[in-house]
């Protein structure tokens, strides 16, 4: 499934990864609370449904002047390719019926 977000930023998603049990168990640590368990399961769940070259695209895209990685902008990101995958389910579901 082709994602594009709100920022420009374009990647590929299987859509099965995300039906994955250890993806649904990472992504739920994302909801934590405390930083480092959100943290740990965010490290996760990026690589595993991009996969490792769409990982380093969305570094690449949202790095800074300074080349540096702003967490805040993956979590945004990450957030809005989940909400595109939503968005595209649904439309695959409505026609097919």
């Amino acid at each position: 499934m082709k994602i594009k977000t709100k920022s420009g930023f374009v990647c590929e998603v299987d859509a099965e990864r995300a039906k994955d049990w250890r993806f649904c168990k990472a992504l739920a640590k994302c909801d934590s609370e405390d930083e480092s368990t959100m943290i740990q399961g965010i490290t996760f769940v990026v690589p595993f449904l991009l996969g490792e070259k769409g990982e380093q695209k969305l570094m690449e895209h949202v790095k800074d002047e300074n080349g540096h990685v702003p967490m805040e902008k993956v979590i945004q990101e990450f957030k809005n390719i989940l909400t595109k995958m939503g968005e595209e389910t649904k439309k695959l579901q409505s026609s097919q019926e």
